[in-house]
Order: C-alpha cells, then structure tokens, then sequence
C-alpha cells in the first residue's frame, strides 16, 4: 500500500457570474459551477478513502472573498458547504488567492501542520481592477506554497492559471470535456503519493520561512472586549495580568509590570513576559526555532514571534555572562579543531545563516569553517576567521583552531 502524505488544501472556486454558462456548450448541460461541485465531492470522495488526515477548507470569490468553510475532514460538512455555493459579480481572483495563503498560515503556526496547497478552480476570467495575479503567484511562491489549478471553459491566449501554477511549482490541469474534468479530478485526490527521495516536511522547518509567518504577541491594550472576559473567566480575575511561566506580575529582568512587558498568545491567550517568552524559547531543543527568534507557545504550542530587540538582548546577556564564567574559571580558552566545510553540506538551514563576523549570508557552494565546539558549531566565512579578536569564537568563546 502506497505511503500517502496528509495535506492541508485550499479549494478556491470561482463564483462570479461567468460559472453561470454551460460547461462544455452542451445543450442542457450542467452549468460550470454545477459540474465543479460535482467533481470536487469525487475529488473529496476519492481522497478520503485514500487518506482521511488530509484537510480541506473552502474559499469562494466574485465581487468579494469569502471562507465558506475552515480546515475540515467531514464529509458531509465539505459537501453541504459546496452545495451553498451561488454565483454572481465579478472575479476578484487575488483577493481570493490571499484569503487563501492567510487560512494556510494559520495552519501552519499549529503544531504538526501538514503540507499546503491551494487548488484554484476557475475559467481565468479576473477583474481588470484586480491587482495583477502574478504578484500573488510570487508571493505564494516565497512561502512554498503550490497552486493548483483546473482550468474549465474555453482557452485564452493569456492563461493566467498556468502561469498562476508554473510560478508557484503546481500543477495545471486543462479541461475540455467532462469526462477529462472528473478525470482530473481523481489524479489530484490520488496524487499525495509520497515517492522516494520525498520529504513530508513542511516549509516552516525552514528558519526563513518561520520569521514570516509567525504571529506577534498581543499586548495587553490589543485584547477584545471577548478576550478579556474569557480570559478572566479561565484563570481568574487575580491571574489575569501574571505570567504563565514565572507566575509573576512582576518582569523578572525589568522589574516593571505586567502591563509594560506583558504578552498573550493571540490563539489561546495565555499571558508571559517578553523576557520569559525569550528565555523560555532559548531553553528548547529545536534549532530551526533558535535560528528564526521564534517559539511555540508554553500552551497550545502556536507558533510565536518573539521581538528581535528581546531576542538580541537575551542572546548578549548568554554571551557575556559565559565569557565572564571562562575568565573567571581559566585564562587560557578552551580550543577546539574547527572544520572547514562546503555550506551546500550543512543543509538548506544554513544557507540562511550569515557570518557573525561580517554579516553577510553565505552563497552556495562556498567553503566555510565551522567551530569545533559541538555545542556551538557557529559558521564563518574562512576570511573572516582571520579577523576573529586572539582567535575566538564569536558565540562560544571557545579558540577556533583551523
């Protein structure tokens, strides 16, 4: 039995009034919108039975967006929801598409999230005051996040859903008769076949890719009237404005209150201290995490941006409180063997990485050094090594030998 990977998939459907005309200018025939939602409950139909972890949420457009229906594996939820489904407007297609990778992120700030896509069904036909499409394209590009599209109706010279595809690494389907529509709609239900040399990971493993998608925390000012009452409702009104990891009003390292430095989680809002947050971030094992100056929540482990100036902050007083403890304890540092490494070697993580001593990010295919100290493993440009002050490493302290 084939290994199938769980996906989170967008089904984005084109409502505006052109889905009205007869779908392959059959007398009598169903319309477009009609004979969509037929093939996208075989498409439901068929992946289920192959794989029911994967997801599907539903977003509609014409004059305007709308989610007609989050992340969902019921059946019968999915299907009633294509069957409210009308038509009428315009086709504001970038709207959709970006109401579309919202509903993605917030996926993907879950923990577990499952790979995303979008599946775009549509005849191509967009509003002129739209913004233009390929902007989008890119931008879901960036975020690796794939479009998929179903191309109904007759060609045009500009098939902007192909382009919509080839950017984003999706696939494109053409569709000119019925038979071939719900032929295609069983190849993408059954096309989550995972082959080998595969990966199942998602792209928020990447450091890059976490920074831009993870959530700010809410400042006390920033909660609804709802958030205030639910949170007094859960952890008492005394527990209201105290940090859930130091149980204190009180900020540990500033010393101000809760209301100055204080932070919620804006899914469960749970509340902690910005230095808390940072600290208890530091203390976890994921280095994709560290790298990116994100976490997830102590909670309901959402994925959180923790502010750079906290970060930066954090990381110097770990610096310079170690380099305090070696003087104290030797005046020779401890040395270790560095490596000398191509970068293309240490991973996709550390092509995003930049040298401490220059600040430039590295290329690939360049040589690298790479300190010896296992706890450390801090990379640099091999010129820039040179430049360290007596040879130390910039983030251990440790002598880098080469």
């Amino acid at each position: 039995m084939s290994e199938r990977i769980p996906e989170n998939i967008v089904i984005c459907i084109d409502c505006s009034r052109s889905m009205y005309r007869s779908m392959f200018k059959t007398e009598n025939g169903p319309n477009r919108l009609e004979s969509c939602i037929n093939a996208l409950k075989e498409l439901i139909k068929i992946r289920f039975e192959e794989d029911s972890f994967s997801s599907f949420a539903i977003v509609k457009f014409s004059d305007t967006a709308k989610k007609v229906l989050d992340f969902s594996n019921i059946t019968e939820h999915l299907y009633s929801a294509l069957g409210s489904l009308t038509f009428g407007g315009h086709s504001l297609l970038v709207e959709a598409l970006a109401l579309s990778i919202k509903l993605i992120i917030a996926e993907l700030r879950k923990i577990a999230a499952k790979i995303p896509r979008i599946l775009l069904i549509s005849d191509g036909n967009y509003s002129k005051n739209d913004i233009d499409p390929i902007k989008i394209g890119r931008l879901a590009q960036g975020l690796n996040i794939k479009i998929d599209t179903f191309r109904i109706g007759d060609m045009s010279h500009l098939n902007i859903l192909k382009k919509l595809s080839d950017i984003s690494g999706g696939r494109y389907y053409y569709n000119n008769d019925i038979e071939s529509f719900f032929k295609s709609a069983r190849d993408f239900a059954l096309a989550n076949v995972k082959t080998f040399g595969s990966s199942s990971k998602t792209p928020i493993e990447n450091p890059s890719f976490l920074r831009k998608i993870a959530a700010d925390i809410l400042r006390v000012q920033d909660l609804t009237k709802d958030q205030e009452q639910r949170l007094m409702q859960l952890r008492g009104e005394a527990d209201y404005k105290k940090c859930s990891i130091c149980f204190s009003n009180k900020d540990p390292k500033t010393k101000g209150s809760f209301y100055l430095t204080g932070r919620y989680c804006p899914n469960c809002q749970t509340p902690f201290h910005i230095h808390c947050l940072a600290a208890w971030a530091s203390s976890q094992k994921d280095a994709s995490l560290k790298s990116s100056g994100t976490c997830r929540c102590p909670h309901c482990f959402y994925l959180l941006k923790i502010p750079t100036e906290v970060t930066q902050l954090h990381k110097f007083r770990t610096l310079t409180g170690s380099r305090a403890q070696k003087k104290i304890g030797s005046e020779t540092p401890e040395m270790f063997t560095a490596s000398v490494m191509n970068i293309n070697d240490l991973g996709e993580d550390a092509l995003y990485n930049s040298c401490p001593v220059c600040s430039y990010i590295f290329e690939e295919g360049q040589k690298v050094v790479k300190c010896g100290n296992p706890e450390c493993g801090t990379l640099y440009h091999i010129e820039c090594v040179q430049k360290l002050n007596n040879g130390a490493c910039k983030n251990c302290d440790v002598k880098i030998n080469i």
